[in-house]
Parts: C-alpha cells; sequence; structure tokens
C-alpha cells in the first residue's frame, strides 16, 4: 500500500527573477547615486585648486580655436580631462537614479520598467566605456580608468540582467490595471493607522462619550434603586 503522495512543492511567483533583478537594480542605483553625490559635495571641502584642477583643461581629446592668437591663450581640447569628470559625476548620479527607479519599476511589475533598464545599462555601458577608453588614452590616469572600467564591467553585468528580465516580462506580462487602486480604496495614513490623527482623536472622543452615557445611566439607576431602597423602610431612613 503506497502512502500519501507528497504535496506538489511551491510554484514560484510569476516574475520573480525580473523582481529579484528590480531590487538589485534598487541597491546598485542608490549605492551609485550616494557615492557620486558625496565625490560632488566633498571635493570641495578639500580646496578649491584640488577641486577645479585646472591643469586638466590641457589634457584631452581634439582641439578648439583659441580666442586669442597665440602665445596668449593656447588652444584647449574640445574633450577635456576636466570636462570628463565633470560630466561623469554627473552621469554617475543620473544613472544612479535611473537603476533606482527602474528598479523599483521592476519590483512593482510595471511594463515599462524592464525596457527601461535594458535602454539605461545599455547607454551607461557605452558611456563608461568610452570613458575608459578617454581617460586610458588621454588622460592617461590610473584611477580615472580603473573607477570608469569598473562601471564599464557593472553596467554590462546589469545589461544582461536586464535583457532577460525583460524576456521574462515579454514571456509572462503582468495583467493590465494590476497596479491601479479599485474603486472605493481607502490609502492608509501610515504603516501603523489608517486613519489621520485628526480622525482618530475624534474617534476616541465619541469612545469617551460613549463610556461616559453608560457610567452616567449607571449612576442614575445606582440611584434610583437607593431611593426605593429608603422608601421601602421608613424606620432606616427615620434612625438616620
Amino acid at each position: 500500500m503506497e502512502g500519501p503522495s507528497p504535496p506538489p512543492p511551491d510554484s514560484p511567483p510569476p516574475r520573480a527573477f525580473t523582481q529579484g533583478v528590480g531590487l538589485v537594480f534598487q541597491f546598485v542605483g542608490v549605492t551609485l547615486f550616494l557615492v557620486m553625490f558625496f565625490i560632488c559635495c566633498g571635493s570641495s571641502l578639500l580646496s578649491k585648486d584640488w577641486a577645479t584642477r585646472s591643469e586638466l583643461t590641457h589634457i584631452g581629446w581634439g582641439t578648439t580655436a583659441a580666442s586669442a592668437p597665440p602665445p596668449a591663450v593656447p588652444a584647449q581640447p574640445a574633450y577635456s580631462a576636466q570636462r570628463a569628470l565633470t560630466i561623469s559625476v554627473f552621469a554617475g548620479v543620473f544613472f544612479g537614479m535611473a537603476l533606482a527607479g527602474t528598479g523599483l519599476g521592476m519590483q512593482a511589475g510595471s511594463r515599462i520598467a524592464a525596457p527601461g533598464a535594458v535602454v539605461v545599462t545599455l547607454v551607461g555601458t557605452i558611456f563608461w566605456l568610452v570613458q575608459t577608453i578617454f581617460a586610458a588614452s588621454a588622460a592617461r590616469s590610473v584611477l580615472f580608468t580603473i573607477i570608469a572600467g569598473g562601471l564599464t564591467i557593472l553596467f554590462a553585468i546589469l545589461l544582461v540582467f536586464a535583457i532577460n528580465a525583460f524576456i521574462e516580462m515579454r514571456k509572462n506580462p503582468p495583467p493590465a490595471g494590476h497596479d491601479l487602486l479599485p474603486p472605493g480604496y481607502k490609502i492608509p495614513y501610515s504603516h501603523y493607522h489608517d486613519d489621520p490623527p485628526e480622525v482618530r482623536l475624534a474617534a476616541e472622543l465619541q469612545q469617551r462619550r460613549e463610556r461616559l452615557a453608560v457610567q452616567q445611566k449607571e449612576l442614575e439607576a445606582l440611584e434610583e434603586k437607593i431611593k426605593r431602597s429608603l422608601e421601602d423602610d421608613p424606620h432606616r431612613e427615620q434612625q438616620s
């Protein structure tokens, strides 16, 4: 006699990989945003010369026509190392916010989040690859090359994840209108209370009024009972 068959294993939720990729995108995006944000704000705390790095304006790709005849104003590169660093910090902040936004959308099951993640990571991979080539060939900075190369590899990995999430989303799309609130849905005030403090205070006052009304009736009934007992026993009333 065969025993009861084991219960079938629970199937993973739909678009589980996409939601996991969304969590990774949020973590990477927030981290990248904070790092670039503190680099931008913290560089000015060291010194003005270190933050501006005017000598980097003479290193770069291409040349622009000088506004005055040489040697008064030498020709400047069209894409200097200083400009590349400034654009890289700005792009890091932008890509960090974009990754966090698309990651949140993928976790929420948005249909445009996965293709948006593919676009963001593809553009980011191309951008950081160009910055890596510039840092290695023109700026000749080891630190800049390592950082830009690491970000290129990171965005390339995220691009692979985004493509697979996009494929999963195409195979198993979320139902239309799943992210819309049903009619009559009440948005809670917070995670702990559904109503705002004013509504909760009014409800508490109403409950206190109801309790006071019940106590008032109990006191009235007790007083009526005492009066009846005194009327039924006049001798006790005379003694008192």
